[in-house]
């Protein structure tokens, strides 16, 4: 986890740590896995891409607002806070930077290709596991009915 003891402002200091949170970190991992392999190495940027950088922007506006909302402030009232603390704060400044950049649709198109390369790891690893769940599902439903016969002889047998 990041050291942000040495921010100034309390408030600053806990964004950051909501932001290395187990819940924001899953939801945007997620979300990155789940969009990634729709990026391209192409040149041209597609317009599903904008929608795509629209969806998080909205994912991270709404995670944001949770903050807002748990820290009884507005948008507006923090906005003033990171901006008093930006301009005294360096260790506070460097965080913010960090977080408005991500807000870039540059820099959110880079991490998109660059998390494509995991995706497809995991996708094809969860494809190789899935595989091996539905042969074992499979091989298990042969013995289950294998069984259901048996027991059906047995029955009738039992009947006679």
């Amino acid at each position: 986890m990041m050291d942000v003891s040495s921010i100034e402002d309390e408030l600053i200091r806990e964004l950051m740590v909501f932001i290395a949170g187990a819940e924001f970190q899953s939801a945007f991992e997620g979300f990155f896995l789940a969009h990634a392999l729709t990026f391209s190495d192409d040149e041209e940027h597609r317009l599903e891409y904008t929608a795509i950088f629209q969806k998080f922007q909205a994912l991270f506006e709404d995670y944001m607002q949770r903050f807002y909302d748990s820290h009884n402030i507005t948008e507006a009232e923090f906005g003033k806070r990171c901006r008093a603390a930006v301009k005294t704060d360096p260790k506070a400044s460097q965080y913010l930077d960090i977080v408005l950049a991500s807000m870039d649709y540059e820099a959110f198109f880079n991490l998109m290709k660059f998390m494509r390369k995991r995706a497809a790891t995991e996708t094809k690893g969860k494809r190789k596991y899935d595989a091996k769940e539905a042969d074992a599902k499979d091989a298990k439903g042969t013995a289950d009915a294998k069984v259901t016969v048996n027991d059906e002889a047995d029955a009738k047998a039992q009947h006679k």
